[in-house]
C-alpha cells in the first residue's frame, strides 16, 4: 500500500520544474468521486503508447473505480495537463494478454511486479498469471470533447 508521506512527495516533485527527473513514466491522476463528487489526486505509474495512457492498478485499490464508464480525468504528465476519459479493464483474459503487451514495451516495468523475463526476453507465463489475477488495466485516451 502507498504511504501517505510517499504520495505526498511524488506528487509535490511530478507538480514541479523537477518532473523531469522521474522521467515520462509517473503522472498524477485527478479525477472525481463517484459517490462524494471531490476531487481526488493519486500517483500513477503510465505508459504511453498509440496516443493513450495505459495504467496497471491493484484490484484491491479503489480509485480506479471512479473511472468507469469513460468518465473524465485530468492527468498530469510530463509537465503537461491532459484532459481524459478512463476505460477500465477488469476482464482477467484482457488484463493477462493487455500485460503481456506491456511487459514486451516495457520489460523493465516487469520487475515492480515480481515478474521475471524469459531467456525469449517474454515475461513467464505462470508469474503473469498471478498477476493478473490481483490487477486491473485502465486505458486513458485524450478527452476531444469540448
Amino acid at each position: 500500500m502507498p504511504s501517505v508521506l510517499g504520495n505526498f512527495c511524488m506528487k509535490a516533485i511530478i507538480n514541479s520544474p523537477f518532473h523531469p527527473l522521474l522521467g515520462e513514466n509517473f503522472a498524477i491522476i485527478t479525477f472525481e468521486g463517484r459517490k462524494s463528487g471531490r476531487q481526488y489526486s493519486t500517483p500513477v505509474n503510465v505508459a504511453h503508447v498509440d496516443g493513450m495512457w495505459t495504467v496497471v492498478s491493484m484490484r484491491e485499490r479503489t480509485w480506479w473505480q471512479n473511472l468507469r464508464g469513460g468518465r473524465k480525468a485530468q492527468l498530469r504528465v510530463a509537465g503537461q495537463l491532459v484532459q481524459v476519459r478512463g476505460e477500465v479493464v477488469e476482464d482477467r483474459a484482457e488484463v493477462l494478454t493487455a500485460l503481456h503487451n506491456y511487459f514486451s514495451q516495457y520489460p523493465g516495468f516487469a520487475r515492480y511486479f515480481d515478474i521475471h523475463l524469459g531467456s525469449d526476453g517474454q515475461p513467464v507465463i505462470e508469474e503473469l498469471e498471478s498477476a493478473a489475477d490481483g490487477r486491473v488495466l485502465i486505458r486513458l485516451r485524450p478527452d476531444t470533447t469540448t
